[in-house]
């Protein structure tokens, strides 16, 4: 099986020169986010592919190095493992490790590519078998787990009997070997398995198990090593009161946060007990902290500045003291830059330059000239004296400057920083050439919604873009400008300048264009040569242009109404009726009538409207009219039309208000409308119908007083709202409140008064305040609720009546009473009772029919029809009539039962 990864790393060039020996590098700047990690099973092969283009160069040369590191630019610390750009990697153990593609023109240009982490997987576990005999109180005896062939690092358990060797009491003289060996006198490596002093108790069978970790074997285990332990017939004697520390043990790199277990292990006779310290020699305790335990202390939740922190391990007998430091170290986050740098740096001969790689997250640095260490940036192949310029490194905030630059050290100048968690990569590619005056061109795109053509600019209005230029020379330029219209000069602020790959560019903003955006606009770039000025300039023509359309434009007056493409007009009065063309450039209008009434006219209103529009005299002898109106303007010459609906002109007669009336629209009881609760809200509509449409205005009396004078409504009392619809207009009126809130009389009037110019109708409604109709609400709402209590308790009184029947064990029609006609076959039984074995307790059971009534749950026991009966002989069948006691029956379903007995 194939398993087929290709990276890929386009490369493009920018050559600003006919040179073809200059060469320019631009590498993705995504493919340098993180290291690449493939798994692949032993035997399998993998085709790896370093793809490129490079213009400007006639040849690229493909170098693949396998190094153990994540990245290195030492050649002794790696591997040549090809030089075409695509190989195939034979997956076996001494193919695992980090793989790297240099790409370099023939003129010198290099840069490195992304790291591969190729891990090659394999479990390949044989069981080995010893035994192992150690002597009474021998100081260490050692078991070795056999060769692991495994990859990645599996983990390794050490069992006795089968039982985890950490989950047993052995007084802390069995450990697993973790961590790192400091005492080398016997023989210790990491996953051995150290037994100190040896006692009877520890002799058993031990196993050394190996699990699986990565993809492909994950969980899978297997025992390496089975040992068979005994105790020697003799001893020899040991050294009294002696203690060394074997391993320690930092736990690995915890992330901030989690908890971490620092392990120690020593032997000594007796055996030694332990003491843990932290950086300032402080014995440690059990707390909030630290869980203290004996080979082993536990940091509960690690913090940031935990990183690096420094404890101490102390193993004591009576006369003697080991003490081990151990260093506890956070997990690696993936290192990461300050920000992202240009690519590319242009000057001439002679120039200072500096590269500022802004690192922000530790890792390992590693800085390259074209692939190689900058000692080669120095030294020529021969190791003399290179004269590419004077080189300064600042580690601490990792600056490279370059003084005195020369032409032959043009290159790519690369930071690769990598730690555990990944490697990231910024570069730029220095260019010295001979200096060259600043150049300036106009680089804006087109869009849907412009379109360029050289240093024109057709826009729509309304569109959002981007006017671009583009300044360009050696050294690169130092700034640009772009000077817009006077009637522009808001916009002056929203340039974004932006300095890349040896280009200055000037990006201005242009936010929903409209006509006074239109006009020349001037970008002008500059770079400095031997100290003069160097200028260029580009003029840049906008044009904004918007197709033409065409809408309705007739207005209401007091004597015209408009509604959709109909225009009515009032006999006696002038008319005017019309259409608006908008566009850009501005569009020319026509119309298209059905007779010659009125006068047409042609209004220019602005550079992108025109109207057309007819004016009919106040004697007009038509009494109808229609006309159609359509626009037509040219834009990059294409003519284009638009065409609006047919509008109709209709001449009616004038009429003051009518049909004026008041409606009492709030929630009453009574059907009579003049009659107003203290406890309802009054609710009033006037409407009338009118052309023009009428306006409102309300007033109101008390008939009982004595003034007896309309007068206005008060804000604070009462609220109206007015609708208008076309030759119709109502008006409501509403308290704000109930009227017994704000009426203290009986009897009122309200008076609605309807105008517009013609006239003004108005109408009267007298409305009573009174409590009768809160009454009559309140009536028919006990009279409703009696009787459904009545009802109910109807309900009640008959379903009393049926329990009372079925508990005194009434049987037969006559029984029930005024009642008999209502319940069917009323409990006559279907046959004489049927007497059954008699146990010692005797029960006489009647047949009861089923009856209609639900839901009645009678304890059997206690059922009037089942008669206990003293028994004649023993109590051994007690049970049975116990048995019958748990029962219980629901009346509509007896006859089911009646069976047992």
């Amino acid at each position: 099986m194939y398993l087929i990864l290709v990276l890929l790393s386009y490369i493009t060039s920018a050559v600003l020169s006919s040179d073809p020996s200059e060469v320019f590098i631009t590498v993705n700047e995504a493919y340098f986010t993180t290291n690449k990690v493939i798994n692949i099973k032993s035997g399998e092969k993998l085709s790896i592919d370093c793809a490129s283009s490079v213009i400007g160069s006639d040849a690229v040369n493909y170098k693949w190095y396998l190094s153990k590191r994540p990245y290195t630019s030492q050649v002794n610390q790696r591997s040549e493992a090809s030089t075409s750009r695509t190989f195939t990697v034979a997956a076996n153990s001494t193919h695992t490790g980090y793989y790297m593609c240099l790409i370099q023109s023939e003129e010198g240009y290099a840069v490195f590519t992304p790291v591969l982490h190729v891990i090659v997987e394999y479990f390949d576990i044989e069981t080995e078998s010893a035994k192992k005999t150690i002597e009474p109180n021998e100081k260490v005896a050692v078991l070795k787990c056999s060769q692991i062939n495994a990859n990645p690092a599996p983990i390794v358990t050490w069992k006795k009997d089968g039982v985890d060797v950490r989950n047993i009491n052995l007084d802390s003289n069995v450990m697993h070997v973790t961590g790192k060996v400091v005492d080398r006198q016997y023989n210790i490596e990491v996953n051995d398995l150290v037994i100190l002093n040896y006692q009877d108790k520890f002799a058993g069978t031990y196993t050394c198990d190996v699990e699986a970790t990565g993809t492909f074997f994950e969980g899978r285990t297997s025992t390496a090593k089975s040992y068979i332990v005994k105790t020697a017939a003799s001893f020899s004697l040991m050294n009294d009161n002696s203690s060394q520390i074997l391993f320690i043990d930092n736990g690995g790199k915890p992330n901030v946060g989690e908890a971490i277990t620092l392990r120690c292990g020593a032997c000594g006779y007796p055996t030694p007990s332990y003491e843990w310290h932290d950086t300032n020699d402080k014995k440690l305790q059990t707390s909030d902290v630290y869980e203290v335990l004996e080979t082993s202390m536990i940091v509960k939740s690690i913090k940031a500045v935990d990183d690096d922190a420094e404890y101490k391990c102390a193993a004591l007998t009576a006369t003697s003291k080991s003490v081990e430091s151990i260093r506890l170290t956070l997990s690696d986050t993936v290192p990461r830059f300050n920000s992202t740098m240009d690519n590319s740096q242009y000057n001439i001969p002679g120039a200072t330059i500096t590269i500022d790689f802004g690192l922000k997250v530790k890792g390992q640095i590693d800085i390259s000239w074209n692939g190689q260490g900058l000692d080669k940036f120095l030294l020529n192949s021969d190791n003399t004296m290179a004269n590419r310029g004077k080189l300064n490194l600042d580690n601490d905030n990792n600056v490279l400057t370059v003084e005195n630059i020369q032409k032959n050290s043009s290159g790519v100048f690369q930071c690769i920083v990598y730690n555990e968690a990944g490697m990231v990569s910024q570069y730029k590619t220095v260019i010295i050439r001979e200096s060259q005056p600043a150049k300036v061109a106009h680089t804006t795109a087109s869009t849907p919604d412009i379109t360029v053509k050289g240093n024109d600019i057709h826009s729509v209005r309304g569109a959002n873009f981007t006017m671009q230029c583009t300044g360009s020379g050696n050294p690169t330029p130092s700034d640009i400008s772009i000077d817009v219209p006077d009637s522009t000069s808001a916009i002056a602020s929203s340039l974004v300048k932006v300095n890349k790959e040896g280009k200055y560019i000037g990006n201005l903003l242009i936010d929903k264009v409209t006509e006074q955006y239109a006009g020349v606009y001037k970008c002008c770039s500059h770079n400095f040569i031997k100290g003069l000025k160097e200028t260029a300039c580009v003029s840049i023509t906008l044009a904004v242009e918007e197709r033409v359309s065409v809408t309705q434009h007739s207005e209401d007056t007091d004597y015209t109404l408009v509604i959709g493409n109909q225009v009515y007009g009032t006999t006696g009065y002038p008319l005017s009726a019309s259409c608006k063309a908008t566009g850009l450039p501005r569009p020319t209008i026509s119309m298209k009538r059905n007779n010659d009434c009125g006068t047409v006219s042609t209004i220019t209103k602005s550079n992108d409207i025109e109207i057309i529009q007819v004016d009919y005299a106040n004697d007009t002898v038509c009494n109808t009219d229609s006309f159609q109106c359509c626009g037509n303007n040219t834009i990059q010459g294409t003519n284009y039309s638009d065409c609006y609906e047919t509008i109709t002109i209709s001449f009616v007669d004038q009429e003051k208000p009518n049909d004026v009336k008041i409606e009492n629209v709030g929630n009453l009881a009574s059907d009579d409308s003049s009659l107003v609760s203290l406890m309802e809200t009054l609710q009033l509509k006037c409407s009338a119908k009118s052309f023009p449409e009428s306006e409102f205005t309300w007033e109101y009396r008390n008939s009982d007083s004595t003034s007896n004078t309309f007068q206005r409504l008060e804000s604070s009392k009462f609220q109206t709202s007015e609708t208008n619809s076309k030759g119709f207009t109502y008006s409501m009126l509403n308290t704000i409140g109930t009227a017994g809130d704000l009426f203290t009389g009986k009897n009122y009037e309200f008076q609605c008064t309807a105008k517009n110019i013609f006239g003004e109708t108005s109408v009267i409604k007298s409305i009573q305040i009174t409590s009768t109709a809160a009454n009559q609400v309140s009536a028919s709402v006990y009279l409703g609720v009696g009787i459904v209590l009545f009802i109910t308790a109807l309900v009640a009184v008959f379903v009393m009546y049926i329990f009372f029947i079925i508990s005194s064990g009434k049987k037969k029609r006559a029984d029930l009473g005024i009642m008999r006609c209502l319940i069917c076959k009323c409990c006559e039984p279907k046959q004489p009772p049927v007497d059954r074995y008699q146990p010692p307790y005797d029960y006489k059971l009647l047949s009861l029919e089923k009856c209609a009534t639900n839901s009645f749950h009678v304890p059997l026991y206690s059922h009037p029809r089942l008669v206990p009966v003293e028994p004649s002989d023993s109590f051994e069948r007690a049970p049975v009539y116990r048995e019958l006691e748990q029962m219980t029956i629901q009346t509509n379903s007896m006859s089911k039962y009646e069976q047992l007995f």
